[in-house]
């Protein structure tokens, strides 16, 4: 495992306090041989070797306890040493399981999230002009990328299938059927019934000669030419009196005639024909390959004007993205009903995908733990937690030596 300069600290640190552990244990060892070179001691010189050798004592245990934790204390294999390599997958398990339970915890992440305020944080942040312009300049890059990887080829059977169903469902037809009929009623009181009055006039006008040549083909053989004409004559003249009549709104044939229209289109409408007739036609459209050809069309002018604006005018939108995300930003800022909104969303989306990923990151976490040498483990719990181990051996040898001087003095005093 290669060191950083933040392991090395660690490192280092952990070798002075060990030295100072085992500066205490030695010193407690001289201390307790040294007074038997001492004829008939002292008191005192008792009660200091009766801690010095409690100290000893507690000192060499705790020693051994976290040098039995990591190895084999003098590398002789006994029972119940080196537990963590021994155990390793044991506790990759639970270490992962300990995580997960503790640390993963849906409501206390959510909790500690909601005290952030990563909306408002975050619309502050998008509200700064500069930050603004470096997502807008990121998004246009991945929208780029976007457009020019994926959406090249068309958007497939299933994008094609999806704006199928989105206009089946959007586009109501009893809406459509609705409004039509609004349109036609409305036309029948305005100038494009007129218009086409008019022009029915003209085309009546215009082909007299073909009503002259379709009567005489149907008289009879004795009625003379010119009484077919002047009965065409008067015909046409009638038609084009009446059409000229329906063209004036202020006549009672106009009146009737909207009347007729009005009660003709309410009757068409009310029956369900109309909204029939959309419906089918819908459906007809949207299956056919025309509207394939149509949509597919659209989509390619919209890709390439998007394209080209990318190629010769990059900063443009890169600046119409800056300005969207600042105004959302903005917007965020100034409707409180939004943000919690938008704060309800994102709890519920991290609540998801972290019911999702628990097991995957226990499992990784587990895995991790597991594939690594048992040395590498080692070394990596020591560096993390040895010099507070080295604390408790000299705690050991502080305790034990105070212990075993408070015993001494108890045992005195009793005798």
């Amino acid at each position: 495992m290669e060191n950083s300069a933040a392991d090395q600290e660690k490192s280092d640190g952990i070798r002075r306090v060990r030295r100072v552990a085992t500066g205490i244990l030695s010193v407690l060892a001289c201390i307790f041989f040294g007074s038997f070179l001492v004829n008939d001691p002292p008191t005192w010189l008792l009660l200091v070797r009766a801690m010095a050798e409690a100290g000893m004592v507690g000192g060499l245990a705790d020693w051994f306890a976290v040098e039995a934790l990591f190895r084999h204390p003098l590398r002789i294999p006994i029972p119940h040493t080196a537990l963590l390599p021994k155990n390793q997958k044991r506790a990759a398990v639970n270490i992962a399981r300990f995580i997960d339970e503790y640390f993963l915890v849906p409501d206390q992440l959510l909790g500690r999230l909601a005290k952030l305020n990563p909306v408002r944080r975050a619309a502050e942040w998008l509200s700064q002009r500069h930050h603004a312009e470096s997502v807008g300049r990121e998004l246009s890059g991945l929208l780029r990328l976007i457009l020019k990887s994926q959406l090249r080829g068309g958007i497939g059977k299933k994008g094609t299938s999806a704006i199928k169903d989105l206009l089946v469902t959007s586009v109501s037809p009893s809406d459509l059927a609705r409004n039509l009929s609004g349109l036609l009623k409305e036309a029948t009181h305005g100038t494009v019934l007129n218009e086409i009055l008019q022009e029915v006039r003209n085309v009546v006008d215009q082909n007299r000669g073909k009503v002259t040549e379709l009567v005489q083909e149907h008289s009879r053989w004795w009625i003379a030419s010119t009484v077919d004409k002047q009965i065409v004559r008067l015909l046409v003249d009638g038609i084009l009196a009446t059409l000229d009549e329906l063209a004036d709104d202020s006549t009672e044939l106009r009146g009737e005639f909207n009347h007729s229209i009005e009660k003709f289109l309410d009757e068409f409408h009310t029956s369900g024909k109309i909204e029939g007739y959309i419906e089918r036609g819908k459906l007809n459209f949207v299956e056919s390959a025309e509207f394939e050809d149509a949509l597919k069309s659209v989509l390619d002018t919209i890709l390439a004007r998007i394209e080209s604006d990318f190629d010769d005018r990059p900063e443009n939108m890169v600046g119409l993205l800056s300005e969207a995300v600042s105004e959302f930003a903005q917007m965020l800022l100034d409707q409180p009903e939004l943000e919690c909104q938008l704060e309800r969303r994102l709890n519920a989306g991290l609540e998801t995908l972290l019911d999702e990923v628990r097991p995957g990151v226990v499992s990784y976490i587990s895995d991790v733990i597991s594939d690594w040498n048992s040395s590498e483990l080692v070394e990596r719990i020591e560096l993390e937690v040895g010099r507070d181990l080295q604390f408790i051996r000299i705690n050991g040898a502080v305790l034990g030596a105070l212990v075993g001087g408070t015993l001494f003095l108890v045992t005195r005093f009793a005798h």
